[in-house]
């Protein structure tokens, strides 16, 4: 959940709760307004009926049918019910209500509102005319006009109430959409971050701590800018350093040890023409075969350093050379190597010393960290013509091996990225680097 609409939440659950305690408040309030008001109804009603129709029930009887005291005219009267019963309880006479429908409150509310007011006993009032019984004047609390007025009150009150919740929900609403913008462009800023875009600002929001955290983004994106530069300008001199030393130590090889190595073998070959021919043909077959093995060895060593077999045998055959050479040192390993003929041509020159490089590395990897069983090289042109992929994997994944350490995963990152491409390193059942160039860099 957003933030925003957290504190929305918080909010409105707290105005509701306020709501709540409100019509509490009300109700608990009116519980007490209602009896006094129907109490003190009844005492006026039982004062004037106990000083007047008591005394002079005469004077107050009517003739009329079903109207002996009048009772029935008065239509107005509030919080009770007063009814005339003769001797044998029929009613003669009754007040009439006066309810408006219209804010009547529904069932449950009245239940609530009805079980809340103490119960009020009804006061009956015994009518004699010349100590002759003519029956009795019943007064009987009714709190349904006070129910209807306050159940007005409320409806009314949850009415302002309401425009106040819609208000106080935009007003909170349009607060939060100004003060949260600012967090949106940060968040924003970090997306583009993880992209590499370097040119990512956060502008100034005259709020105080958003203003502390902008500014300091602004100067972490400048630091990762000039850190990122000076990572990219030292893998790239640390690329340069490496290929530097390794024609260097090409160049020494082949003048120095290669030039002794042949010493050796011409040495070898004019002593086995001297006397005890017997005795010395063991000895120098065998510095022969030693010398000869060094030459091989030292060949092997002179392909690994240098990458003048790309310009003698071509990317093709370089490539195929470099595959079979570890596949022999490594006959445990089934390896699977495809390498698409439709690259041959269309693949940028420039791009070969630095994929030899990477799958000479990757096959070095696979050397020091891995045990595997299979492993897979492929070099495919993909089917939209403009790009190409290598694909380099083997079951052997140890759990030590760190994506992100070491430095030939970096160089092969720095060479990937020099040609424009992206490389994806992935370790699960199977160790995997995917890497997509463009062929028109």
């Amino acid at each position: 959940m957003s933030l925003k609409n957290r504190l929305l939440l918080y909010i409105n659950s707290l105005l509701l709760i306020a709501m709540i305690i409100g019509v509490a408040g009300i109700l608990l309030a009116a519980k007490k307004n209602v009896r006094n008001e129907i109490l003190s109804s009844q005492s006026l009603a039982i004062f004037a009926i106990e000083s007047g129709v008591k005394k002079n029930p005469e004077y107050y009887l009517f003739q009329e049918e079903g109207q002996a005291f009048g009772l029935a005219n008065l239509n107005r009267l509030r919080h009770l019910k007063i009814q005339f019963y003769d001797t044998h309880d029929n009613l003669i006479d009754s007040t009439q209500p006066n309810i408006n429908e219209s804010n009547t409150p529904p069932k449950f509310v009245e239940s609530i509102m009805t079980s809340l007011i103490s119960v009020i006993p009804s006061e009956k009032i015994n009518i004699n005319s010349r100590g002759n019984p003519l029956g009795y004047i019943l007064i009987t609390p009714e709190p349904k006009y006070e129910i209807n007025e306050i159940w007005q009150q409320v409806k009314n009150g949850m009415f302002v109430i309401s425009i106040f919740f819609i208000f106080i929900n935009c007003m909170i609403y349009l607060v939060f959409f100004h003060t949260l913008k600012p967090i949106n462009e940060l968040i924003e800023g970090f997306k583009r971050l993880e992209n590499e875009n370097y040119k990512v600002r956060i502008s100034r929001t005259n709020i105080m701590e958003l203003d502390i955290i902008g500014q300091k983004f602004n100067r972490m994106v400048k630091k990762l800018k000039d850190n990122n530069l000076k990572i990219h300008k030292l893998s790239q001199d640390l690329i340069n350093i490496q290929e530097q030393e390794k024609r260097d130590l090409a160049r020494n090889l082949h003048d120095e040890l290669g030039q002794s190595l042949t010493a050796i073998q011409a040495e070898a070959g004019a002593i086995k023409n001297s006397k005890n021919i017997k005795s010395r043909n063991l000895a120098l077959n065998s510095i022969i075969l030693i010398s000869k093995n060094m030459m091989l060895s030292t060949r092997e060593l002179i392909k690994k350093l240098s990458l003048g077999i790309l310009d003698d045998m071509g990317f093709e055959i370089a490539m195929g050379d470099l595959v079979n050479n570890w596949t022999r040192r490594h006959p445990n390993v089934k390896v699977n190597y495809n390498f698409d003929k439709e690259l041959i041509g269309v693949m940028p020159q420039s791009f070969e010393a630095h994929i030899y490089r990477i799958i000479q590395e990757a096959l070095t990897n696979i050397t020091k960290h891995a045990n595997p069983k299979k492993a897979t090289i492929s070099l495919s042109l993909h089917k939209d013509k403009k790009t190409f992929r290598i694909n380099i994997s083997n079951d052997g994944v140890k759990n030590k091996i760190n994506n992100n350490g070491g430095i030939g995963i970096l160089g092969m990152t720095e060479r990937v990225s020099q040609m424009g491409g992206s490389i994806d390193i992935k370790k699960n059942r199977n160790y995997q680097i995917n890497i997509v160039l463009s062929l028109h860099p």
